[in-house]
């Protein structure tokens, strides 16, 4: 009796390991089916307006988006904030209830506090300023993708909810892109790339 109670123990313990190692932001097939039904969408919707929609978290439709979308653990933060220091154009954009906040400039080094979870950024001239907190992140991703009448760029950081912190992109809405700038998220995309993938 005691060493059927044991054996049915180990094949519950067994059954449910892949449900646990499972992450929540990865779209299950179900959940990739519609997002990528509602992206197919002729007005090719922005992935937020299909997080939307569809009330799933942001960063579950993105991890539905491959290969225009690449998702990692945020715990290489530090290695992706350096290499957008090198975009000569950039615009960082931050959407909180409903309010669109854009900064647009050069993206600023930055280092981790010595008393405090903080990643403060460093600059001596006008433009974005702060303290992030990289700790409260979940996910990283690049996206190269067509939204409405343009290829937008850029790396998206999500909190741990799967929701939006703040963007940063190459110029958009019209504005054309230079090889150099072209080359410096490509060079970012690569590095993303040769990251473990968050979801596969």
């Amino acid at each position: 009796m005691r060493n059927s109670l044991l054996l049915a123990i180990g094949l519950c313990v067994v059954s449910m390991a892949p449900l646990a190692a499972a992450s929540p932001l990865c779209a299950t097939s179900e959940q990739r089916s519609l997002i990528q039904a509602a992206m197919a969408d002729p007005a090719k919707p922005a992935p937020y307006r299909v997080a939307a929609k569809l009330s799933l978290p942001e960063a579950t439709v993105q991890s539905a988006l491959a290969p225009a979308s690449y998702g990692v653990d945020a715990s290489v933060f530090r290695s992706v904030w350096t290499s957008l220091t090198a975009w000569d154009e950039a615009v960082t954009v931050v959407m909180k209830g409903g309010h669109i906040f854009e900064t647009h400039g050069r993206i600023p080094e930055g280092e981790p506090s010595k008393r405090s979870q903080f990643f403060n950024l460093k600059s001596e001239a006008e433009g974005m300023h702060g303290h992030l907190r990289p700790d409260q992140l979940s996910a990283i991703y690049v996206m190269e993708l067509a939204i409405g009448d343009e290829t937008q760029r850029g790396v998206l950081f999500y909190d741990k909810q799967g929701d939006i912190a703040f963007g940063v992109y190459l110029p958009g809405e019209g504005h054309t892109p230079t090889t150099a700038t072209l080359q410096q998220f490509a060079a970012t995309r690569s590095l993303i790339e040769k990251q473990p993938a968050l979801c596969r």
